[in-house]
């Protein structure tokens, strides 16, 4: 009995590497945009704790460079916020291309796939009608034997 052998097995697996290597990158970017994410909420938790801390100091008598010291921390942090938010920005665009990427990679692998399914049917059929007259040869060669014999 024949083995089934698809015809476009190249293409196949040159569309699910393309695939697997689209997952990657989307995974890859990701990962950046929620590392971007997570900077920004240490840099948001930071700025809330220096503005306790200006609060705090308000009420207390210390010297104006601690509270000017304060005061460019919480400007700093202000800016790299809005620099992480262009990250974020960045990172969720890079995100959406890969996601675009990535199905459609998966849609060129679904339509392979598609193909091997409806050929590995044909296969089948062309196997059963195959086998059925080969049986059809054995009984019409057993029946004349048994015409002759008799």
């Amino acid at each position: 009995m024949k083995r089934f052998k698809f015809r476009l097995e190249a293409v196949e697996k040159v569309r699910k590497r393309k695939e697997e290597e689209a997952l990657q990158a989307l995974a890859r970017a990701r990962t950046e945009l929620q590392s971007a994410l997570d900077r920004k909420n240490s840099f948001e938790q930071s700025l809330s704790d220096s503005l306790s801390r200006r609060e705090s100091l308000a009420n207390q008598a210390v010297c104006s460079d601690a509270f000017a010291i304060e005061e460019a921390f919480i400007s700093g942090t202000r800016v790299r916020i809005r620099q992480v938010e262009v990250q974020i920005h960045r990172a969720a665009r890079v995100v959406e291309r890969a996601t675009r990427a990535y199905m459609h990679a998966r849609r060129d692998t679904s339509v392979i796939e598609t193909i091997k399914e409806n050929d590995l049917h044909e296969f089948k059929k062309q196997q059963a009608r195959t086998e059925m007259k080969e049986m059809d040869d054995l009984s019409s060669i057993r029946a004349a034997r048994e015409r002759v014999g008799t």
